[in-house]
């Protein structure tokens, strides 16, 4: 059963997984039974959000603790920093993670791999994919996902054979296959609902109109970003 620390906080619970695997319904999942998240962005800032993934990245580098300015958070998932000139996913950082905060639990979120890169190429209506490939310098979305599947297969690999010695603080989750009951018992002491847990990315990308579909698709594309 997971302990409270020596402040009475319950240890922070870390999705290691890459986006587009269920983070949206694990961050509704613990928002529902009251806890702090961070979904890819925080929201402690006016009036542009910070990228969590940004704030990992910069930490490192700085040689500051990973989660330094964004504490106080129980929850985290979709921990990655995408421009047009670089990409970072906070995902791979998990040995510092547990470094610095050394009771920290891991859920490696995933799915079935070649439909991760079917939703990685839809999202944003393909502007996340464009920007990938002009971050990696690439011409063909062949190579990007090519070098999607061998980072996919090289982050699992390297987790399971890291956490190997952590059991207690890691859970791996199968979108595909695993019951959010299962993950609920894992974790008591977070007072998780099982009926929270919804499958929300998947119904997001429901039917629609073809204007309303061309409309968002150019919005993706040609809305600045500012991204912090």
């Amino acid at each position: 059963m997971t302990k409270s620390g020596p402040d009475g906080r319950l240890p922070r619970v870390v999705a290691i997984g890459f986006n587009k695997c269920g983070t949206r319904s694990f961050a509704e999942l613990f928002r529902k039974a009251g806890h702090s998240v961070i979904h890819h962005k925080v929201r402690d800032r006016w009036p542009v959000p910070r990228r969590i993934g940004k704030i990992m990245q910069e930490n490192l580098a700085a040689g500051r603790k990973v989660f330094d300015s964004v504490e106080d958070y129980t929850f985290y998932c979709d921990l990655i920093y995408a421009t047009k000139s670089s990409t970072f996913d906070g995902a791979s950082a998990y040995r510092e993670i547990l470094r610095d905060y050394p009771d920290t639990i891991f859920i490696l979120n995933l799915r079935d791999r070649e439909q991760w890169i079917t939703s990685r190429l839809r999202h944003g209506h393909g502007e996340f994919a464009k920007r990938e490939m002009a971050a990696r310098g690439l011409s063909s979305m062949d190579e990007l996902t090519d070098q999607w599947r061998t980072e996919w297969d090289a982050h699992l690999a390297d987790v399971r054979g890291f956490m190997a010695d952590h059991p207690a603080q890691y859970i791996e989750f199968d979108l595909d296959s695993d019951k959010a009951e299962d993950l609920v018992a894992r974790l008591p002491d977070y007072r998780l609902n099982a009926e929270d847990f919804h499958d929300i990315g998947r119904t997001r990308g429901r039917q629609m109109g073809w204007l309303k579909r061309k409309a968002k698709k150019f919005i993706a594309h040609n809305r600045p970003r500012f991204l912090r």
